[in-house]
């Protein structure tokens, strides 16, 4: 799932990591237990799935433990396809089928789910546990790009050097500490309002 972890690396918020026992799952097992790997498949897109009408519509992140996972995954993509840059509505809804298979077949042939009490009747192989891989890999990115273009940008103190340097420079503090990290800290709106207005000063275009 490689790009997936490059998508992870490369936008840095909304706490991402956490995904990481997922790529450890979906690697480790792939050859020895491909269901479980398949089933992790499915745990990473409704996850993601989850985020995202967590993040656009502000649904807590527990209201949709008993919603079905086709109708989870099919609003998250909804939402996503909304704002600037969508190429294909219609085909990103068709996208929901696709998943809705994985879904399906996780719960047919899953190692862990529903307290399984005897060795099932079938075991997908490796191979097929490579494509749902690559399914999902290809969809949790492209919901990832998709989310990082509609939500809400997460400010962070490091990307702000030159505000930083004028706060402290404006409101300077006994020893090592800082008053532009003491308000980012503290007061995490005080902070984003200012840096807006100096933002807003420092381009005579806007």
């Amino acid at each position: 799932m490689e790009k997936l972890k490059q998508e992870i690396q490369r936008i840095k918020r909304h706490r991402l990591e956490y995904y990481q026992s997922h790529f450890d799952l979906v690697e480790n097992y792939i050859d020895e237990k491909p269901d479980i790997t398949i089933e992790t498949c499915k745990a990473l897109i409704e996850g993601i799935s989850k985020l995202s009408l967590h993040l656009l519509n502000q649904e807590p992140l527990d209201s949709h433990n008993d919603e079905k996972f086709q109708t989870l995954v099919k609003r998250a993509l909804t939402e996503l396809q909304k704002g600037r840059g969508f190429s294909d509505a219609d085909l990103c809804k068709r996208l929901s089928g696709v998943v809705h298979y994985i879904g399906e077949v996780r719960n047919e042939h899953c190692d862990i789910g529903h307290g399984r009490a005897s060795l099932k009747d079938q075991v997908n192989d490796a191979d097929f546990a490579d494509l749902v891989v690559g399914i999902t890999d290809s969809v949790c990115t492209y919901m990832l790009r998709r989310l990082d273009i509609l939500a809400d940008k997460v400010i962070e103190y490091e990307d702000n050097p030159a505000f930083n340097g004028f706060l402290d420079d404006q409101h300077p503090l006994p020893g090592k500490m800082l008053y532009s990290k003491a308000l980012f800290n503290q007061e995490p709106e005080t902070y984003e309002i200012e840096l807006a207005d100096f933002l807003l000063e420092s381009d005579p275009e806007e």
